[in-house]
Formats: structure tokens, C-alpha cells, sequence
């Protein structure tokens, strides 16, 4: 096909877009395809991508764009002796917490939980996972061998999707796009480890039933999409909530879909009513002591908010009857003080130099311990 027709074919199919009409699986991956290979022009990609979320993606829409990251712009890991689960959080959302995600991660992975986490520095929320994870120390751009062999050794690794050694294309995006996009949750699962049981947080309680089945469509076996939201102010929360009700979409086994709400209460903790105590600050730094802290029993409110996420893991793994004993033992956890040993053994292990680390994670530490308030740890 001549350049001017491809510039026409991909045109018309963003006016498709923009006049609201849906697109069928194959059509978007190959677009997508032209996006990440750099064969459309930056205009008309962005466009492609603008038009698209503002029309809502459809489940077969999301797998498209899915399917063409993972394809073309994504290294392969095999993992496949463990039973990974991936957790993360799609941005967009109104209240701007901590990076939940990323907490929740290390608990679960000291309750044997082996997590793989696929994630990005800060587009939409105010400091990402890959931000906060640097600022702890952690490797972010090590190889990808790194990584796995992180998640082998001590249950869990995070892949930066910003990284180009990782996904060249997607990286050359998004180190330029500024808004929330498909990629939010399409380019996010495409994780190199392909694990097929996972923990979404989404913007949206509208969008619960969709991406559960975009994530049933590329092969997950089990899930939780999750959607928050505060009592207070009515604000959207991507991660389980601890101030107000949270919506759910399971996924099983069998493949089938079932939707219910969730409030603090039935997971065994009393609601927070304070939204500023969970909400995120712009500075990594910041953020990385203030994990630290709620390891240490010096931020009651995030270790909650820590626990309920982390207390899903444990439940779609298999480590929990329910979500509500997960966070129990989340808690438990936190309180015992493993959470806070598996963040130091990640930082040893995910990295290149693990001297210097560790040096970054200890320095972290003894700031956050010197602020500490004189608190009990939340008890389990």
C-alpha cells in the first residue's frame, strides 16, 4: 500500500472513530501495529488514540490495541513453573491516592504471593509505580532478566513500560502523551510474563464489566476489577476503597462474570473518613517514606488501604478464603513486620548494583523512621 493510502485508510478509520462507530479487534491491532512501528505520522496517531477513548473502547477494542503491544513491542518471560498474579492500577481516576499498587504488591509477596507488576512512571495519577519504586532503590531499568530473575528469587518485579529497551514503541509514546488514553489499560496488560490471574483498579465502575472481559478475551483465568469510590465526596478511586464502597467484577475459572459491591465493614475495617490521609504528593521521594512509614505502623490509613489491595491478592491466588481474610493476614503482614523485610530483599534483588540499592533504600528508611509519629502498627 502507497503512503498516501495508508495515510487515507488510517484516517478514515479514526473519522470511524470520532463519529462513534466501533472498530472490530483485527482493525484496531493493525492500527496500533502502524502506531508503535512509527508508519503513521505523531498527528494522526494521537488523534487515533484521543478519538478512541473518547469513545469508549469496547472489550474487542482494548484486546486489539492489547494484542498489538504485546506482539510487536514486547519481550516474552517465562514464568510459567509459577503461578504469577499482576496487580495494577489504570490512572484517570478523580482522587489521586498513594500508589496502592505498588504497596500492596510487597505485602502480598512476603505472604508468598508471586506478583508481577507492569507498570509506568506518572501520566494521569501524580507520581507513578515506576517512580516510586526508583525512589526506594529499586532498578527500574534493569534488563528484563533482572527482573525475572527478581520475581524467581523473592516473589516479585516490576517491568517499566516507559523503559525503550522493553517496549520501544510504547515507550516513544508515552514519554510524549499527556493524557489518559487506551494505553491506560491496554498497553498496561501487556505484562512479558503473561500471567493469567490479575487485580485491575479502574476510573470507572461503567468500565467493570468491559475489561473484565478484555482480560478474559487475552487469557486471564482469574480476576478482580476493582473500582472506589469516597462516601464523601463521590470521587472514583483505581484501587479497593477504604472510604467509601468499592464495585467489583470477578471473574472464575469456568469464565464466568459476576459483579458486587464491597465497603470497608465486610473486609474488617473500620472506614476511613479523611480523604487527605490516602491521598498521593507529586514527589517520589516523598512517596517512597511514606510506604516506608506504613510498613512501620506510622500511617494507620495506608497500611488499611494497603491491606484491603493486598488482601485481593491473597484471594484470587488462592492464599484466602475471602478478601476479607486476606486482609487480615495482609494486615498481619504489615504488623509482623515481613512486609517491610520483602521491600528490602526486592531492592536487593531487582538491581544491577545492589550496593547502591540498598544504600538508596536505607537512606529512605532512616528519614522515614525519624518523621515516624509514636503509633502502634495496625493491628490484624
Amino acid at each position: 500500500m502507497s503512503r498516501e493510502n495508508s495515510l487515507k485508510d488510517f484516517g478514515l478509520r479514526v473519522d470511524a472513530l470520532i463519529k462513534k462507530r466501533n472498530l472490530d479487534r483485527y482493525e484496531v491491532k493493525e492500527m496500533m501495529r502502524q502506531v508503535l512501528l512509527g508508519e503513521q505520522p505523531d498527528l494522526p496517531s494521537g488523534a487515533f488514540l484521543a478519538a478512541l477513548t473518547a469513545k469508549g473502547p469496547t472489550a474487542e477494542e482494548v484486546a486489539g490495541c492489547w494484542e498489538a503491544v504485546f506482539e510487536y513491542d514486547t519481550p516474552k518471560v517465562d514464568l510459567s513453573g509459577m503461578a504469577v498474579v499482576e496487580n495494577s492500577g489504570t490512572g484517570m481516576d478523580d482522587l489521586k491516592t498513594f500508589n496502592v499498587s505498588t504497596a500492596s504488591s510487597v505485602v502480598a509477596a512476603s505472604c508468598g504471593v508471586p506478583v508481577v507488576k507492569h507498570a509506568a512512571r506518572a501520566i494521569t495519577s501524580k507520581c507513578g509505580a515506576v517512580d516510586v519504586a526508583e525512589a526506594l532503590g529499586v532498578d527500574v531499568d534493569c534488563p528484563v532478566e533482572c527482573v525475572k530473575r527478581s520475581i524467581e528469587r523473592c516473589n516479585i518485579g516490576i517491568f517499566n513500560g516507559m523503559n525503550p529497551d522493553l517496549h520501544p514503541g510504547l515507550a516513544r509514546i508515552l514519554r510524549d502523551i499527556r493524557f489518559g488514553s487506551i494505553l491506560n489499560i491496554a498497553a498496561s496488560l501487556a505484562n512479558p510474563a503473561l500471567p493469567r490471574i490479575g487485580l485491575r483498579g479502574i476510573y470507572s465502575k461503567d468500565l467493570l464489566i468491559s475489561v473484565a472481559e478484555v482480560m478474559r478475551e487475552i487469557g486471564y483465568k482469574r480476576a478482580l476489577v476493582v473500582s472506589g469510590r469516597s462516601s464523601k465526596s463521590g470521587k472514583t478511586i483505581d484501587e479497593i476503597s477504604i472510604i467509601g464502597e468499592t464495585y467489583v467484577a470477578e471473574l472464575f475459572q469456568d469464565g464466568t462474570i459476576s459483579t458486587y459491591e464491597l465497603t470497608p465493614s465486610e473486609l474488617g475495617i473500620d472506614r476511613i473518613t479523611d480523604e487527605s490521609e490516602i491521598l498521593a504528593s507529586s514527589d517520589p521521594r516523598s512517596e517512597a517514606k511514606s510506604m516506608v512509614a506504613a510498613f512501620s505502623g506510622g500511617d494507620v490509613a495506608r497500611a488499611l488501604m494497603t491491606a484491603a489491595n493486598a488482601g485481593a491478592l491473597l484471594y484470587i491466588s488462592g492464599r484466602a478464603k475471602s478478601i476479607r481474610e486476606g486482609t487480615a493476614k495482609a494486615l498481619e503482614a504489615i504488623g509482623s513486620g515481613k512486609a517491610m523485610s520483602k521491600l528490602e530483599e526486592w531492592v536487593r534483588f531487582q538491581n544491577r548494583d545492589p550496593e547502591k540499592g540498598i544504600r538508596i533504600f536505607e537512606a529512605i528508611a532512616e528519614e522515614a523512621n525519624a518523621q515516624l509519629p509514636a503509633m502502634k502498627r495496625p493491628a490484624p
